[in-house]
């Protein structure tokens, strides 16, 4: 009997997997790998996009669903390095660590005046019957910032004041007086506290054509200060602070300033640098001045140019300008060393503070003359003639 033993062939060619389960499953990771890459991308889009609304919307006009003043409280806050203690000095020896500010272009020297700042009774700061001192004023302005009509700011008749900024730039004014002095009110306009909201040095400079057309028509005596910053004005790129880097509209002496200043600073805008209101209240030369020219000029009112917030604000004890031009009361309350709480509140000297619309775009010549005429027409109204206009302030 013979046996037959079964023999196994063993396919060696064929190594390739058929098992249809196994394919599938590869295909399914490998889409869905792909699926949840394309879900992250697509909230990431939706998050960059919601940001870059917000920051659309901020940049705007504020809505009434988030007030201006806690725009403003919390402006600019974020990744903002914390300075250390600062002591009186100068920036550097303060601590501070900001860019080295750019040398100022350089221009032939300006002659500087021999007589004071003007006192109560004396006559108005003459213009000067040298073109060349306002234009040697202007032209470190329009070297830096070319939009500015040459025109209107020789036409200002600027003249230096005899004050300086840190870097020792000079402080220009002009004033525009009626023949008939001492006037009835007395009005300071302020441009440029903040040196990198340009419109509103333009704006003021606009304005002294403007006090001359008007000057015989009413008793006013008109002090233009265009550029109280000209350090933080002629820097590149330009800057909101001082060359100590200081917020001159945060360095004014208001009650409890010593307290309230540093603890509003660090608390409240998390130490950012654009809002130091420096070492001491006055500690610039630039905050001094106008310090000064409140107590000596003794204004009637004080006009305060800002930007880009495209509102108006009001502090004093008057009822405020309902708006000027397409500006709209948005009363946005005080800070600690702000010229709206010591001026407006603390020496009862009402202030407009106009915020433009913009820092870098000029408002047409016809919303510049819309906005004189309603604050003529407010004057008017609210702040009448003094009866006594040699009469000092009780500071």
């Amino acid at each position: 009997m013979t046996m037959t033993t079964p023999t196994t062939t063993t396919n060696t060619t064929n190594t390739t997997n058929t098992n249809p389960n196994v394919s599938t499953s590869a295909s399914t990771f490998s889409w869905g790998v792909w699926a949840a890459a394309l879900l992250w991308a697509l909230l990431a889009g939706l998050g960059l996009l919601r940001v870059l609304a917000e920051q659309s919307q901020l940049a705007t006009a504020p809505s009434a669903a988030r007030p201006l003043a806690s725009f403003l409280a919390n402006a600019d806050l974020a990744a903002k390095p914390k300075l250390p203690q600062a002591s009186v000095g100068t920036g550097a020896e303060r601590g501070m660590h900001y860019p080295p500010e750019p040398t100022p272009p350089a221009t032939a020297p300006i002659p500087t005046p021999t007589q004071p700042p003007l006192a109560l009774g004396q006559q108005p700061i003459a213009t000067p019957t040298d073109r060349q001192v306002p234009e040697q004023v202007c032209a470190p302005w329009l070297k830096r910032w070319p939009s500015i009509a040459p025109k209107t700011c020789h036409q200002a008749l600027l003249v230096p004041s005899g004050a300086q900024s840190v870097q020792a730039m000079p402080i220009a004014w002009r004033d525009v007086a009626p023949s008939q002095l001492p006037a009835a009110r007395r009005v300071l306009i302020v441009g440029a506290i903040h040196g990198d909201e340009l419109t509103s040095a333009v704006l003021a400079l606009n304005w002294v054509a403007k006090a001359q057309e008007d000057v015989q028509q009413r008793s006013i005596h008109w002090r233009f200060i265009p550029v109280l910053n000209p350090d933080g004005f002629l820097a590149r790129p330009a800057t909101r602070m001082n060359a100590s880097g200081v917020d001159l509209n945060r360095n004014f002496p208001t009650p409890g300033w010593e307290k309230d200043a540093p603890k509003y600073w660090k608390e409240r805008t998390r130490s950012d640098p654009r809002r130091w209101p420096g070492p001491a209240p006055l500690s610039e030369p630039e905050s001094r001045f106008l310090h000064e020219q409140i107590r000596e000029f003794a204004p009637d009112l004080v006009v305060s140019i800002h930007a880009p917030y495209g509102i108006l604000d009001f502090d004093g004890p008057q009822s405020p300008p309902e708006r000027l031009g397409h500006l709209w009361l948005d009363q946005l309350g005080v800070f600690p060393g702000s010229l709206g709480h010591y001026s407006g509140l603390h020496l009862k000297v009402p202030v407009v503070t106009i915020e433009l619309k913009h820092a870098l775009d000029d408002p047409s010549a016809q919303e510049a003359a819309r906005m004189w005429s309603d604050l003529i027409a407010w004057l008017d109204k609210h702040l009448p003639e003094n009866p006594d206009p040699e009469a000092g302030r009780p500071y």
